[in-house]
């Protein structure tokens, strides 16, 4: 009954079909977008100097894939109020290019977040199952060089986007009321830009969980189970945040598609429920922004407070 009224007050607009979000919707983007532009500035900011600020010789390479994800989350909090602002609004002609430009960042983000958490989990599983091996493969350099083919990756497919997006009118820049995208370009985003990262975070946070379940009685006991909490907690956010998106842009393309021409009430009903339920997700995706900061500085302090009471560190002074 509670989602049924998110959608129940689209049905004024179907005498015409003109796909907007409810008011509902659209309290709900001001209440989940405000907390986190607030917590994601104050957040990344201080993650960012806090790593800035300890000497180059002791950074590691989870340190750089957290900064990597910082930068990308502050990239995009910078033109969250004007997300905010014309979210619900007609965009003016001359904005459009502005227009533009957010949707590009919002893309690269929320992409670059993903295959960044999908390095982060890959690093964590070889390290925990093959230590060795780890210490020769594992540098700042090589995660610079993940990181910066990551960006690259990103940027490259994003043009892409807005290639399919010509024919949208842009007369609500966040709001794509014209044609829907295409659907190859969907399943692109889909398959590519979720699913694989998905299936690979599931299988290293599933073997690492299990590696250290096994070592319960080797060393510290409750540290052990911490770190596994954390590793579950990031696991759940993580499809909390981009699993119900891409159901919604997958939804709204196959519906957009199907009854791209019907003009009677039922169509127009499925068309606005998808166009809600996506925008919905959306507001639940925004929040990774301001989660990313606090699970992955808290994880990386508990495992460097885990590595450093073993007392043995290597000849820069770090943890092994």
């Amino acid at each position: 009954t509670s989602i049924c009224c998110f959608f129940q007050q689209g049905e004024l607009q179907m005498s015409n079909c003109t796909l907007e979000i409810t008011s509902a919707v659209d309290d709900l983007q001001k209440v989940t977008s405000i907390p986190t532009f607030m917590l994601g500035v104050l957040g990344n900011i201080y993650v960012l100097v806090v790593f800035c600020r300890r000497p180059r010789a002791k950074w590691t390479y989870m340190n750089v894939y957290i900064t990597n994800m910082a930068v990308a989350d502050c990239a995009l909090l910078m033109f969250q109020p004007v997300k905010m602002y014309y979210y619900s609004r007609q965009l003016e002609g001359h904005l459009k290019a502005l227009c533009n430009f957010v949707l590009l960042v919002y893309y690269v983000n929320m992409y670059v977040s993903i295959f960044n958490v999908t390095a982060i989990s890959v690093v964590r599983y070889v390290a925990i199952k093959y230590p060795m091996k780890a210490r020769e493969i594992f540098s700042c350099k090589n995660a610079l060089v993940v990181c910066a083919l990551i960006w690259f990756t990103v940027c490259f497919i994003s043009p892409v986007y807005f290639i399919t997006d010509s024919s949208n009118d842009k007369t609500m820049c966040f709001q794509r009321v014209n044609e829907p995208l295409s659907l190859h370009f969907v399943l692109l985003l889909v398959i590519v830009g979720f699913l694989m990262p998905f299936l690979i975070i599931l299988f290293c946070s599933v073997r690492v969980v299990c590696t250290l379940r096994k070592q319960l009685d080797v060393g510290s006991r409750s540290e052990k189970i911490q770190c596994m909490f954390i590793i579950v907690a990031n696991f759940v956010v993580f499809v909390i945040c981009f699993l119900p998106v891409h159901l919604g842009y997958f939804a709204k393309s196959i519906v957009q598609n199907k009854y791209s021409n019907a003009e009677d009430n039922d169509s127009c009903y499925y068309k606005m429920f998808a166009h809600n339920f996506l925008h919905i997700t959306l507001c639940v995706s925004n929040m990774n922004c301001g989660l990313d900061c606090f699970s992955y500085f808290f994880a990386t302090k508990t495992s460097w407070n885990m590595c450093c009471r073993n007392e043995t560190k290597n000849k820069e002074g770090e943890c092994n």
